[in-house]
């Protein structure tokens, strides 16, 4: 039988007989060259190893400036390359919404419950911002052009700094999205324009050179039918935009802006697992490019899941942190990133630590990662097919970084888990357990036999062991029957 594409997204249909695809902490890589062994590979996500504990409940906030690194949580954090920490200040309280922290030339503007603190990058002196200057507690922050921009909580208000002085904000700088009745919902500062977003529409702005009062300006013809639902998910990327979009219609779209328009990239599968939860305008986004993928994450708090999209294949996985005890996946541990000392450093949502990501590692900070695939359906004019036998060609014959012992104290290879559905994910088998072959069997093939028959098949595939697992595909061999 030809290859099912076996390596794929997660993609989830209303109907689960439609297509019931999971990439759970796996991802796709196209192939670039006409000579490789396959079109599509599927791939493990990065693993995490601690760089700093900071001592906070978790890290919602970070951001690099001239190779100074900075992570926010009730107090301002500045990490050295040997993750020496120093408290810069505190930040009132422990963060309600994800803090935010941006730059002018001299400051590090922080974004905290509202309320702004400027440290002064060359003295370290730290202040609070005096927000009887403004209408209102701030939502969020951005750079443009020299100025600060500030939009206010509740309102259709933004208010823009004093040039290159995040601690002077004149009342003349103060500005009403006046395209929209309905309050700034989401903004992000990008190409020296800003974007304003409201739970309907959306605006760009460009930084006027002469004597106006704010500085921005609208720009002509950058209006879009395309509204934010969630403040914190929108984010930079690729150079681009990238948001979680509302309207009259309805919401939770994943959009990338192009032009002065915004392209739909997400799935109706994605879409349909968005739109169910509970709350979704909670999502929290952040970015990050490793071996040339770059990547949207999506955290969604109350939710308890992680989305991700990779913008350089146009797919989406999801991630997740697997909790042995109850053997459930949670949100993936990560709500922030920050590009420094040649490291992706992450902050925790659960903790004050501080990770660094890696494909390199292949655990969490000690915790497995639990991969899950799981197939697309298998059938052959929904007739009798007499399963024969599944293969899967990956990489084998790799040496774990720990060596892997069985129940009794042996040597173990590491292994897949292996199991099937024949009724659209109904009921499943039971699991098997596939080797993958001890170090130096680079040719150990990754075979399962006597599978049954069924009229569909689903497969399903999932691994723990700390190893580099890679998928080229999998294969299976039946007859079909007449009927």
């Amino acid at each position: 039988m030809p290859p099912f594409n076996f390596c794929g997204p997660s993609y989830t249909a209303q109907s689960p007989i439609i297509d019931d695809e999971l990439a759970m902490n796996c991802f796709c890589e196209a192939s670039e060259s006409k000579g490789a062994a396959t079109p599509m590979a599927l791939l493990r996500t990065p693993g995490r190893k601690k760089f700093v504990t900071l001592s906070e409940g978790k890290v919602p906030g970070s951001y690099e400036v001239n190779g100074r690194v900075f992570f926010a949580g009730a107090n301002l954090w500045e990490v050295n390359a040997s993750g020496l920490k120093t408290n810069r200040g505190s930040l009132g309280a422990a963060p309600t919404t994800p803090t935010m922290l941006t730059s002018n030339e001299t400051q590090l503007v922080v974004l905290n419950n509202g309320n702004l603190f400027v440290l002064t990058l060359s003295t370290n002196v730290f202040v609070a911002v005096d927000m009887g200057q403004f209408n209102g507690p701030v939502s969020q922050i951005g750079f443009n052009s020299g100025y600060i921009v500030a939009t206010i909580q509740n309102s259709h208000t933004f208010q823009v700094s004093a040039l290159e002085d995040a601690t002077t904000w004149s009342g003349l700088d103060i500005a009403t999205l006046s395209y929209a009745p309905d309050n700034i919902m989401s903004m992000i500062c990008d190409h020296n324009e800003t974007w304003l977003w409201s739970g309907k529409k959306a605006f760009g702005y460009y930084v006027s050179q002469g004597l106006t009062f704010p500085p921005l300006i609208p720009i002509q013809g950058a209006l879009m039918e395309n509204g934010a639902g969630a403040t914190y998910a929108t984010v930079q990327a690729d150079n681009s935009v990238f948001w979680l979009d509302q309207d009259e219609r309805g919401y939770m779209v994943a959009r990338r802006l192009n032009g002065y328009n915004g392209d739909r990239i997400s799935t109706h599968a994605v879409e349909l697992a968005w739109q169910q939860f509970k709350t979704a305008s909670d999502a929290v986004g952040w970015t990050y490019q490793e071996r040339g993928h770059t990547f949207w994450v999506l955290y969604f708090p109350t939710a308890n899941a992680t989305w991700c999209y990779d913008i350089s294949q146009n797919l989406w996985h999801q991630r997740g942190f697997w909790v042995e005890a109850n053997g459930s996946y949670i949100a993936d541990r990560a709500m922030c990133h920050v590009f420094a000392f040649g490291k992706h450093l992450v902050g925790d949502w659960a903790s004050g630590n501080v990770y660094e990501l890696s494909a390199n590692f292949y655990d969490d900070d000690g915790a497995i990662i639990r991969g899950n695939r799981r197939s697309p359906t298998v059938d052959e004019e929904n007739k009798w097919i007499y399963y024969d036998q599944i293969e899967f060609v990956m990489e084998t014959g790799l040496a774990p970084s720990v060596p892997l012992f069985d129940g009794d104290d042996n040597p173990r290879p590491p292994q897949l888990m292996l199991r099937w559905s024949s009724d659209g994910g109904k009921t499943w088998s039971n699991t098997y357990y596939l080797s993958v072959g001890f170090q130096g069997e680079y040719n150990k093939r990754v075979i399962k036999r006597m599978l049954g028959r069924a009229r569909k098949r689903l497969w399903d595939v999932s691994w723990t062991d700390p190893y580099p697992y890679a998928f080229n595909d999998a294969f299976v061999k039946g007859e079909a029957a007449i009927q």
